[in-house]
Parts: C-alpha cells; structure tokens; sequence
C-alpha cells in the first residue's frame, strides 16, 4: 500500500514538473519578451521610470515574474525570468522601441532609415487643434466645466480601483473642451495604442486609395500568394474578412503574441496562414491582419515612401507632431499595436475622422473613404466592424443590438488592449479620448461617453 501511494505520490510529482518544465519552456521568452518591449517604449518614448511602468504595465502575474534591465546608454531592455529567457528590445531616435526577437542588435540599427523632419514650430503658441494653445473662454463653459469635474472624479476613483486611467480627452464642436492626467503621465506624455493602430493603417491606405495608387479589388496582395489566397482583395482585409486561419488571444503563446513578441517579421507570421473561410464571408478581427496590410503598404510604396508616409501623409498634416510608429526587427511598422502618442494627437485622429477627413479645409482623406471605413462589412453580425474601425451600428435586423447601448447607432471608435479609446458620435460633434491600464475592463466607456453627451449644451 505505501509503494503505490509512494509510486502516485512520485507520478503527480513529475507531473507537475513535467507541466512546470512545459510552462516555462513556453511562457518565459514571451514574459521577457513582453516586458522588455514595454520597459523600453515607456522608459525611452513615454519618458516614465522603471518603478511606475512595473507598478502598473508590468504588475500582473506572469509579467511580474520577469527582471528588466535598463541600459539608458545603450538605448536598451534586457528582460529575462530567473536569469532564463534573455531577450533585447533597442531604442532607435525617431523610430521607437524594436524587439530583436533573434536578429542581432547591429543587423537592426543600422537599417536604412529615412528620417521626416519634425516641423519645427512650437505648438505651445498655436492655438488649437494646429497647436496647444486652449479658448479659456470656452473651457470656462458651465457645461464643459461640468465635464471636467466628471473627468475629475474618474482619476480619483482610478486610484482606488484595479484599473488605471492615464488621460482623457474631449473635444465638442472641435474645441478641446476638457481634458485629464495621471498615474505619472502629463499632456507629453507618449502612450501606447495598442490596436488603436489598426485604424492608423487604415487611414495610410486610405490615402493611396484616394491617390489610385491601390484599390479595394485588387488582389494577388503578396508574392507568396499564389494558392487560393491570390483571391484576398484589399477591401477582405481592411473588413477583417480574409479568412485566413488566425488566434487573436492575449493569454499565452498564441498567432498573436507569437507574431508581436517572439519573432522577428510580424507580417511573415501572419501571412504564412492558410486560408479557412472563403475570402469575404466571415468576419474575425486579427491583428495579423493589419501587419500584412502594413507590408503590402512597404512593397507597394518602397522603403522611402513608406517610412515618410504615416508622418508627411497623416501625421504632420493635423498636428500630431508628437506620434512614433514602431516597427518590427524586419523593418515593418506594427501597425497592429506599437503607435506611440499623447493623448492631443490621439484625439485630433478623431476629430479628421469627425470632419469626414477634412482638416481646417484641407481635405486630407476622401469624404468616400471615410464613409467606406465607418460603414458595416457584410460580414460583422452587429454591424461593429468596418475598415479597421469599429463601429455601434448594430444588429441590421435589430439596431439595438448594439456594443454600446446607450451611445448613438452613428458612434465609431479605434479600439486598444487594456482600455484604449478614440471614440468619434457625429451626431453629437463628440470626440473622447481615453487611454489607460485596464486589463480586467473596469472602465465603461459606454457610461463615461453617456455621462458626457448628458452634458452637453
């Protein structure tokens, strides 16, 4: 009797090691994988410090697991679990934070790299949304002074709370009308999008679009794709209806994590996937996505005109002077989730959108395209997706079926891992910006936007 409880005894016993061992094996590289790329972007980017990015970014277990090292002279994170698991992410000037995920940190420095000059005006003197300057006037409103102390409330709550709201924007007939900071971030400081992103991309290749340089039909996206997949148009992926076989999951190993934190080519990974579902019929949101849109953007453009675009096409163009697209250690911008910028510039994203893509009379985007990526793909069953933003259409058979139940059905937002906002209601002249760390989804937009248009003139 003792030997077989001591023979079960010793079997659970290399089980748990033999899950242990498995466990490690898996997650290690992908916790200081993770950790390292954050570590990096918030230290060189955001300009925060090791104790606030581990105190909130990096808290949860298994992150916590993990050790960071700094190299602020080498521009650099080591991350690594009990000593195991080394891995890099480099800071480059203009460029952001890269993992090397397996290349060598000289390789990656010293790509080619094409730098668009910042323009060089202050933006503290402009008035906005060109620049910082604030209509007291108008921030003076009852009705708006009434939307500060909401926004008030929510960052003295946030302390209290799991999650963690960082900053909140609003603007109401174009005018930055209240606005919020802290948990050691200011109206500098770079945030991360995480999928806000995705609308980004879409915007870049609504801008050739525009320009005929690309179109919704066409096909045969990537060399590689010669099989059934040579039949994905352009509009299947912006619609996030190619087909292709993907994982969009955050919790552990997965096509995802994988793709972002573990090799070096974000777009091969996602692109190497067969194809599941005949292009255009069924709707499955995909970050993988939005990196092969970003590579089919680089082959189309070039190497020059592909790293100048997002600042000289978009960017520099409505004031948002202060926003960095990461790339991948292959060169590619991850489009998907690493664009780094203040809560301002977020939220003059929204309002070009809010102006169907003209700013101060120029018009920067089609009023076509707009619409094209603020209308439902057939595929998306509650009307919640277009191109690359998600929209509160609803059920087309039952309008109230609805992501947010108490917004407007013409409500649309980009949308970001951990509680990221940019959320644009035409009908009522909205933009909100809200950018935090809200991993359990504590944070309801849904309230917080209904509090708002509550108070509106």
């Amino acid at each position: 009797m003792k030997k077989k409880i001591l023979y079960s005894f010793l079997l659970i016993l290399l089980a748990g090691l033999g899950y242990g061992i498995n466990y490690a094996w898996k997650s290690f590289p992908l916790v200081s994988s993770y950790g390292s790329k954050i570590m990096c972007s918030c230290i060189f980017l955001a300009e925060r410090d090791e104790n606030s990015v581990m105190s909130q970014e990096l808290r949860a277990f298994p992150i916590s697991l993990g050790d960071f090292e700094v190299d602020r002279e080498g521009k650099k994170v080591t991350g690594s679990v009990f000593g195991l698991a080394k891995r890099v992410a480099i800071y480059r000037d203009g460029q952001g934070c890269t993992l090397l995920s397996g290349m060598e940190e000289e390789e990656v420095r010293n790509q080619v790299y094409y730098e668009v000059a910042k323009p060089n005006w202050s933006q503290d003197t402009v008035s906005w949304p060109n620049g910082d300057l604030l209509n007291d006037s108008i921030l003076n409103l009852p009705q708006y002074k009434k939307i500060q102390d909401l926004i008030d409330i929510e960052f003295e709550d946030s302390v209290k709370k799991t999650h963690l709201t960082h900053m909140i924007v609003v603007l109401h007939k174009g005018q930055l009308v209240a606005e919020g900071y802290g948990n050691d971030h200011n109206i500098n400081t770079k945030h991360t999008s995480w999928s806000m992103g995705k609308s980004i991309i879409s915007n870049l290749i609504g801008l050739q679009v525009d320009k005929g340089i690309m179109d919704l039909e066409q096909n045969s996206l990537l060399p590689d794709w010669t099989d059934e997949r040579s039949k994905i148009n352009l509009q299947n992926m912006l619609q996030a209806t190619n087909g292709l076989d993907w994982v969009e999951d955050y919790g552990g190993v997965s096509d995802a994590t994988n793709m972002l934190f573990l090799k070096p080519d974000a777009a091969a990974v996602a692109a190497s996937k067969p194809l599941k579902y005949e292009p255009g019929t069924y709707f499955y949101y995909s970050s993988g996505t939005t990196n092969i849109m970003s590579k089919i953007l680089r082959n189309q453009l070039g190497e020059e005109n592909y790293q100048r675009l997002p600042y000289e096409g978009l960017f520099y163009k409505i004031g948002m002077h202060n926003t960095v697209m990461e790339k991948d250690a292959s060169g590619t911008f991850v489009g998907s989730s690493f664009v780094f910028a203040p809560g301002r510039d977020f939220a003059r994203l929204g309002l070009l959108m809010l102006g169907k893509g003209n700013w101060l009379g120029e018009q920067i985007l089609s009023e076509d395209w707009v619409k094209f990526a603020t209308t439902p793909a057939t595929a998306a069953p509650m009307g919640e997706y277009g191109a690359q933003w998600w929209l509160n259409a609803g059920n087309p058979s039952r309008p109230e079926e609805k992501k947010f139940p108490s917004l407007p059905n013409d409500a649309f937002y980009a949308g970001g891992f951990e509680g990221q906002w940019i959320l644009v209601i035409p009908s009522k002249d909205l933009v909100i910006v809200r950018l935090g760390f809200t991993p359990k989804g504590e944070f309801s937009m849904d309230k917080f936007a209904s509090d708002v248009i509550a108070l509106l003139p």
